[in-house]
């Protein structure tokens, strides 16, 4: 995971629901992964071992994203708000919010793969 501190900034609704979506599909991956059957015979399952390190993943990225939801609104709140996120491989990433005008964000070091590209509206 690349944090480049690039700045993108957006319209905060949109951010928003970027971000809720976002955790809304960490989340249902999950929910899917837990009710998953290993088995329907008395066989053992010995790649859900595999499933369960990716869920390591999905939940670190899934509290990186909620992590990113609330510390938007402080800045909607605030003005800005800034976000320390330490990765369970010990990796840290930097992300801040600032308001720059009345519904929109200027956001720094926003993970790629968290934040989908999203129209830039005018």
């Amino acid at each position: 995971m690349n944090n480049k501190k690039s700045a993108q900034e957006y319209p905060v609704h949109i951010l928003r629901e970027q971000l809720r979506q976002r955790a809304a599909d960490d989340a249902l991956f999950l929910s899917r992964s837990v009710s998953r059957l290993t088995s329907c015979d008395a066989q053992p399952c010995l790649e859900y071992r595999d499933e369960v390190t990716a869920e390591y993943g999905i939940i670190d990225r899934l509290l990186y994203t909620q992590q990113c939801r609330a510390c938007l609104e402080r800045c909607i709140g605030q003005g800005r708000s800034r976000l320390r996120y330490r990765w369970r491989d010990g990796r840290v990433t930097e992300t801040s919010f600032r308001r720059v005008a009345p519904g929109r964000v200027k956001v720094f070091g926003l993970l790629r793969e968290t934040a989908r590209p999203l129209p830039q509206a005018g």
